[in-house]
Parts: structure tokens; sequence; C-alpha cells
């Protein structure tokens, strides 16, 4: 337990910022993917959840503590949420409203959410990992590598299926 309290007081604001807005997408982001399309709810949501999934990848630029350098491979992740979440959107604002637009910001967003906050989420339960540490990675790794191996799991069936035929009864205007 003291260790766990060592490890948190080393957390920057950044990392702070980071990690509680990585739980809130990936919880809000489950609610959205997974219930019904097109209401103010999902719209809400969504919204909420593109404002969370902003200030994840915006907050990952000042966690520098990886490497000695500003910036490392992870931070690409960060450029490909931006990108993703500004196709997505895009997708949906450029003009009329079309089964191939509601595609493009399918994609889009299911994909961001499986392997930007499913598979490399997973991947931070990594036992020597800043968030694997603090969990059960000093004590019982293998807690953590079944961790991992769930969300990336997930996160790949989530990749998947975001890729698959998109039937006509689910397509809704949001």
């Amino acid at each position: 337990m003291e260790r766990r309290l060592e490890l948190i007081g080393e957390m920057t604001p950044a990392i702070w910022i980071h990690l509680v807005s990585a739980v809130i997408a990936l919880v809000l982001g489950a609610f959205v993917l997974w219930r019904r399309k097109g209401d103010w709810r999902h719209k809400l949501a969504g919204r909420i959840w593109v404002g969370t999934m902003l200030v994840v990848a915006i907050s990952s630029f000042w966690i520098t503590e990886i490497r000695e350098v500003r910036f490392s491979p992870i931070h690409a992740l960060s450029v490909y949420t931006l990108v993703s979440l500004t196709l997505g959107i895009w997708a949906l604002r450029k003009g009329k409203v079309t089964a191939q637009a509601i595609m493009a910001y399918k994609k889009s967003m299911q994909g961001l959410y499986g392997f930007g906050l499913l598979i490399a989420g997973g991947f931070t339960f990594l036992p020597f990992r800043f968030l694997g540490r603090m969990t059960f990675g000093e004590t019982m790794p293998l807690i953590n590598y079944m961790i991992v191996a769930i969300m990336v799991g997930i996160g790949i069936v989530v990749v998947v299926r975001s890729y698959g035929p998109i039937s006509n009864n689910r397509i809704e205007r949001t």
C-alpha cells in the first residue's frame, strides 16, 4: 500500500488529467457504442466522449516521463486520436448524412475506442508500466497480464467488428 501511495505521489497533473479522462472515456464509450443510436442520450454522451478523448489526446503531450526526449513513439497514438476524431465528426458534418457518411463515422469512432482505449489502454497495465505498477504489477504480475489480455482481446473484437457490414436497420441520423 505504501508503494502505491508513493507512485500516486509521483503523478504529475498531466498524468492525473490523462488518467481520469481516459477512464471516463472508457466507461462512457461503452455506453455510447452499445446502446440505441440517434436519440438525445446517445448524442449527448457522444459529444462528451469526444470531448474527453480530446482531453486524453492533448494531455498526453505533457506526459514525457517515458523517455528523456520530449515525445516518444506513443505520442503517435495521440495524433491518431486527434485525426480519427476530426475525420469521424467531419464525416457527419460535411453535408448530407448518407449511409456512407455514417459508415465512415462508425469506423472512426469504434476503431478509436477499440484501438485507442482498449488495446493501447490495455498495454498500460503491463507490470513494468506506471499504471501496471500501481495496480498488481509489483506483487501479482499475472493479474496484470490477464487484464492486458482481456482489454486487448475486447479491443481487437471492437476494431474488427467496426469494419464489418452495417445493416440498414441500424442506420439512423445522428
